[in-house]
């Protein structure tokens, strides 16, 4: 009788579904997710403030190679702040790092990876990168690492780890908050754009329905007659 049912396309299916769930289950579960539930705004003083500790800090090593100079005016930075950002590069350049590749591998053993698309290449986007800034501590032998990511070779650049002053900390928190916002920007900057225009998509898509509907009753009411 099993052997009947498992012959058939649609138990087998369900049997492959059911594998499928057990594995993500036990992968799941071997694989906990120490990430911070905190909430991280994405208003523009949250990004501007993001675009300039992540231009002190994490373009020393990484690039943001889709992100053009003259695309920081998106999130409210005047043309002033913008040329300050900048410097000697044109605002159609893209935003690179300070070291080159041959500075990279000398220094970390390989070349860092591109920070664009960051947030759209974790599936918790932002809050991961968030968790990740601040998931560093020191070992009692010294040693700075990272709780989320033990091979990192990233170094605890907010200094949080050795950080123990309160409101000093909560300022690095923000920071790490403002960075992961502004990473996410980066990744999807047509974002809030998009999920605006779909509102008046679907309400578009909803009146035309709802005409087309009324048209299709009102044609079948003369047919009928």
């Amino acid at each position: 009788m099993i052997k009947k049912l498992i012959k058939k396309p649609a138990m087998r299916l369900l049997l492959l579904l059911v594998c499928c769930f057990q594995i993500g289950s036990s992968w799941a579960e071997g694989h906990p997710t120490d990430l911070r539930e905190d909430d991280i705004a994405h208003e523009p003083a949250n990004l501007q403030n993001g675009i300039q500790v992540a231009m002190n800090l994490c373009t020393l090593c990484h690039d943001l190679k889709y992100v053009k100079y003259h695309d920081l005016l998106e999130i409210g930075l005047s043309a002033k702040e913008v040329d300050k950002i900048r410097g000697a590069n044109s605002a159609s350049d893209p935003i690179l790092s300070k070291m080159n590749d041959k500075q990279m591998n000398a220094l970390f053993g390989m070349t860092t990876p591109d920070l664009s698309l960051m947030a759209k290449a974790r599936g918790d986007g932002a809050q991961y990168i968030y968790s990740l800034l601040l998931a560093y501590h020191e070992r009692r032998d010294g040693a700075i690492v990272n709780n989320l990511y033990p091979d990192i070779k990233m170094p605890d650049v907010l200094a949080y780890s050795i950080e123990n002053d309160e409101r000093a900390r909560s300022a690095i928190e923000q920071n790490a908050r403002d960075i992961a916002a502004f990473l996410a920007w980066t990744a999807d900057p047509k974002a809030k754009e998009r999920r605006t225009l779909g509102v008046y998509v679907m309400l578009y898509l909803f009146v035309l329905t709802f005409m087309l509907y009324r048209l299709k009753q009102k044609t079948w009411s003369r047919l009928k007659t």
